[in-house]
């Protein structure tokens, strides 16, 4: 069953899931919850609450990104 993307949590991720980050700019990166975590994320941040606080690497501007979340098989 594929949950709302609203209703993820970072905790709810499993270790081989990972958070897509795609820039307005074109820039992306695929994260886990391990690094949004020791980056100092909380584990009970969902995942849209990523967006604000996101800074592209590339075009160093904050929240243009567009977040989703790639399932492990």
């Amino acid at each position: 069953m594929v949950r709302p993307l609203y209703d993820v949590r970072l905790e709810d991720l499993g270790p081989d899931d990972r958070v897509k980050v795609e820039c307005a700019c074109g820039d992306s990166e695929e994260l886990t919850a391990a690094m949004l975590t020791t980056a100092g994320l909380p584990p009970y941040m969902t995942i849209l609450d990523l967006r604000p606080r996101l800074k592209c690497q590339s075009c160093r501007w904050k929240g243009r990104a567009d977040v989703s979340i790639v399932w492990a098989q």
